[in-house]
């Protein structure tokens, strides 16, 4: 292993264009960009972006080392600054010792046994929206993007402010997130980035907006802490860190009530209409989730309880996100210069992460591009090294939400499965859209 940095040898790079380097591609298909890179270049690559210097990271040893073994000497840094913009310094946007307070204060509300008492609130919020698909009935086409997103929002509101929020406020909440995280997209595909004050259209539209999460979050915070509730802002209101007793002010709390939003429930959505997607193209695992629902609920309305009963239709879940991971992307900063595998990292380069890269990757997966929920049995699971699959991240930054995430998806299917059969509504190949989070191109129609 080398050890002096005149030692080490630069990463490969692809022939690119100067000044532009590879804008065409990263425009026109960014992850096919990454996927082609990997595939001739290997596990770690440099490419141009405007004369500056990225790296592509995919290879899981290379992974484990940046956000696992040495993920000090790689920060979230510049990579986070367009988020900062909505979400100022929510634990997803955080480093050092503030993301390490904030990440003992909100541990705790995100266990397992904590979760349980928002579980009632999630399950009727989910009856609520599977009872107005009695209107699809017909055979109707619908966008299952658009249900799903209004089902997770839903159920993050009502779980974060239980009855304490109107249902006037949990659609102007709606909308003004919805225009504010459309904002963030946009902003961050600027190559020249004016002050919000700019009299900029999509700056009113956006000032306004956040103005209007201002208004309603600030005062159920104030409410929250002279009324508890057994609801999220109750547990983070509750939530001190173990070693100095302090909790969240005001502010803070405003961050993490925001962060929660945008990570809690686009990323859920996203799973779900890829879920749904995929068990309608593959008709037998459509059957097995059908029969092992009837098994287990018995036509009953399912309890925490019965998660764990639910194993079949959870590998189905681990699979869509192996396939289609919400959190497609991630980056990270190098602190100083750094030695990975011989390679030089220089300070201050932008690395990229990709899941959906190594999870589409024939060096670790057979058959990558097949649909297989098999591969998460626990004898599969064993086999295997652990490091290829991290759809939610991995080391001390993983989401810390993945639990709450996991019993809102396995909810919603066990549900959803036990009343309809949704089928897609044409044959058409659905393609990517990779933004915030991993979409649909041109949505997912579907009908009953």
């Amino acid at each position: 292993m080398a050890t002096n940095i005149s030692d080490l040898k630069p990463a490969p790079a692809p022939q690119s264009r100067p000044v532009i380097g590879m804008i065409p591609e990263m425009t026109k298909d960014m992850l096919g960009m990454f996927m082609d890179l990997t595939k001739q270049h290997g596990g770690i690559v440099q490419f141009k972006l405007l004369n500056k210097t990225y790296m592509l990271v995919t290879k899981p040893e290379y992974v484990k080392h940046i956000l696992q073994s040495n993920h000090h000497s790689y920060i979230r840094g510049r990579s986070v600054e367009t988020g900062r913009v909505l979400l100022g310094n929510g634990l997803p946007l955080s480093d050092g010792d503030f993301w390490l307070q904030q990440r003992r204060i909100l541990q705790p509300a995100f266990h397992r046994q904590k979760l349980s008492t928002i579980s009632e609130t999630i399950i009727k919020a989910i009856q609520t929206q599977l009872d107005s698909w009695d209107k699809y009935k017909n055979h109707q086409p619908f966008d299952m993007e658009d249900e799903m997103t209004q089902l997770t929002l839903s159920i993050i509101i009502k779980t974060m402010f239980s009855a304490k929020i109107t249902d006037e406020q949990v659609q102007a909440l709606g909308n003004a997130f919805r225009i504010a995280s459309a904002f963030m997209l946009w902003k961050s595909q600027q190559f020249v980035q004016l002050p919000l004050w700019f009299p900029l259209p999509k700056h009113i539209q956006y000032n306004k907006a956040v103005k209007i999460l201002n208004d309603i979050v600030y005062p159920l915070i104030e409410n929250g802490r002279k009324n508890p509730q057994d609801d999220l802002l109750g547990m983070l209101i509750n939530a001190k860190d173990a070693e100095t007793g302090l909790g969240m002010s005001d502010a803070q709390m405003r961050d993490e009530i925001v962060t929660i939003f945008f990570a809690g429930h686009e990323t859920s959505a996203m799973a779900l209409t890829w879920a749904f997607y995929l068990i309608s193209k593959n008709k037998h695992v459509e059957s097995k989730i059908v029969g092992e629902v009837d098994q287990v609920l018995n036509r009953r309305t399912p309890t925490l309880d019965d998660l764990s009963k639910l194993t079949y239709t959870t590998q189905v879940i681990n699979e869509v996100l192996r396939l289609y991971p919400p959190a497609y992307l991630f980056a990270r900063e190098a602190v100083t210069d750094q030695e990975l595998d011989g390679y030089l990292i220089p300070a201050g380069t932008l690395i990229f992460i990709t899941p959906y890269v190594t999870h589409h990757d024939s060096n670790y997966w057979h058959d990558p591009e097949t649909f297989d929920p098999e591969r998460f049995t626990p004898e599969n699971i064993s086999r295997r090294n652990k490091d290829i699959y991290y759809p939610f991240g991995a080391g001390p930054h993983i989401c810390i939400g993945n639990h709450l995430a996991m019993m809102e998806m396995q909810l919603t299917l066990a549900m959803s499965y036990q009343r309809f059969q949704p089928d897609l509504a044409t044959d058409s190949a659905i393609g990517l859209k990779p933004e915030a989070t991993l979409r649909p191109k041109g949505g997912m129609m579907m009908k009953l």
